[in-house]
């Protein structure tokens, strides 16, 4: 019964996350005085969409929370070009992974490399203000 219980606040508390930045036009993390990072942009995933598809963070260190909230595995790539910046793999239905990298100023997009799914229109576009 806890465990259910505890499931349920973390669920309405990440919903609650995710509608914030839905709110205020995409989120963007930034820093306190004291330097602490804003949490985890959350980033659901599923056939065969990132929600949310576009998103304009500050530069410098992004953590993402991936949540697969689909029925198939999916992957959260991030690239910039041909380049792999990062990746989580593996991710599988239910799952939930955490990813953080440090992103320089510039367009970036996320895919799911998984045969078909970039092509059906899992992929969305980051972009890094700042410098």
């Amino acid at each position: 019964m806890h465990s259910r219980v505890a499931r349920l606040a973390l669920t309405m508390t990440l919903a609650a996350s995710g509608l914030a930045a839905c709110t205020t036009g995409g989120s963007t993390p930034s820093s306190s005085a004291a330097g602490v990072s804003s949490p985890a942009i959350a980033i659901g995933a599923r056939e065969f969409a990132f929600d949310p598809s576009t998103l304009t963070v500050a530069a410098g260190s992004v953590s993402f929370h991936v949540t697969n909230t689909g029925s198939q595995t999916h992957e959260f790539e991030i690239l910039r070009g041909d380049q792999v910046i990062d990746e989580v793999e593996d991710i599988v239905p239910g799952l939930e992974r955490d990813l953080t990298v440090t992103l320089e100023a510039g367009d970036y997009v996320y895919v799911c490399k998984l045969p078909g799914h970039e092509e059906s229109g899992m992929k969305g576009t980051l972009t890094v203000t700042g410098g």
